[in-house]
């Protein structure tokens, strides 16, 4: 009797050991991966998900595809990310707009940038910097703030739009300096570069290295970049909240997450291997000639990152009376 108990005991483990395993309990991954990005091909977001997925295919054994699915803001894209499946197949290429800014300036949002993620890395972080127009008699923050307040009303400043980043670091600048300036909103960078670089107002940010030919050729100054720290490829520049107290620096930054949910195994595999992809040499080498700050960060960094800037954008766009359409 025991013989034949202890003979089923053994087909049993040896069928038992045959079956597949649970989709759970498999090796991750086993087919491909997609990284869908909400921007065009070339954006830089895209050149950021591109240089990482190249790294990631090796190292995961798996094909990593970077997809771009642009439209509404980079909502579409972000949409269709969060209501994945939280296996690890379907990742985002996110943005400061699409998970900071969205909430405060659009209407009926279909995701909850901190309830329908899961945060996997922060990648890096856009170096932008605060351009005064030639004619314009400073050459600081110190002195832009004191030129303000003696005219007040009489200095423009232009952004990509309503909600946009360069809006809201406009008003964080009005609202620590207690100054007096006119928002001018454009459809775009291209028009926004147009705007400033013929003076049809006085002030922007843009990206360093977009902006550099024309500070070269005299036709603006960059006064400050608004990363929290200083930016290396221009280390005699000082940050906006040197020379501003109270100025609050947010940035533009490109982050991987998962849709909410996603294993904690599978988010530990893919930020290491995304924190090594970014750590590479010519990875790096290739991010800081676009002007972008190496991040490669933590999930638990990423998450309280976004935890703080949603106070900010919430506290600012209160006091910019920005309605959400």
């Amino acid at each position: 009797m025991k013989r034949g108990r202890r003979g089923i005991f053994l087909v049993v483990t040896v069928v038992g050991a045959l079956m597949p395993l649970p989709a759970a309990a498999q090796a991750y991954p086993v087919k491909p991966v997609r990284v869908l990005v909400p921007f065009p091909a070339g954006s830089i977001p895209d050149v950021v998900a591109r240089l990482v997925s190249e790294k990631l295919s090796p190292a995961l054994g798996q094909p990593v595809l970077v997809e771009n699915r642009v439209g509404a803001g980079g909502r579409i894209a972000a949409t269709a990310a969060a209501r994945a499946a939280p296996d690890g197949y379907t990742l985002l290429l996110g943005s400061t707009s699409t998970q900071s800014v969205a909430p405060y300036v659009v209407k009926n949002m279909p995701y909850n940038p901190l309830q329908d993620f899961t945060p996997i890395a922060n990648a890096a972080s856009a170096v932008s910097g605060l351009i005064a127009h030639a004619s314009l008699p400073v050459r600081s923050v110190k002195e832009f703030v004191e030129y303000a307040r003696r005219n007040p009303g009489r200095i423009s400043y232009g952004s990509n739009g309503i909600g946009s980043t360069h809006h809201l670091r406009g008003e964080l600048i009005r609202i620590a300096a207690g100054i007096d300036m006119v928002h001018v909103p454009y459809g775009g960078s291209n028009e926004l570069m147009a705007a400033i670089t013929s003076g049809q107002v006085q002030m922007t940010f843009f990206a360093t290295g977009a902006i550099r030919p024309h500070v070269q050729a005299g036709r603006v100054r960059m006064l400050a970049v608004t990363t929290p720290r200083r930016y290396p490829g221009l280390p005699d520049l000082p940050t906006i909240a040197e020379e501003l107290p109270g100025y609050e620096p947010i940035v533009d930054w490109f982050a991987f997450f998962g849709p909410a949910g996603l294993a904690r195994p599978i988010v530990t595999q893919l930020n290491g291997e995304m924190v090594k992809a970014l750590h590479a040499a010519d990875v790096r080498a290739k991010l800081e000639a676009l002007t972008l700050f190496v991040i490669a960060s933590s999930p638990e960094e990423l998450a309280e990152q976004m935890r703080a800037e949603a106070k900010i954008y919430a506290r600012v766009a209160k006091a910019a009376a920005i309605v959400p359409e």
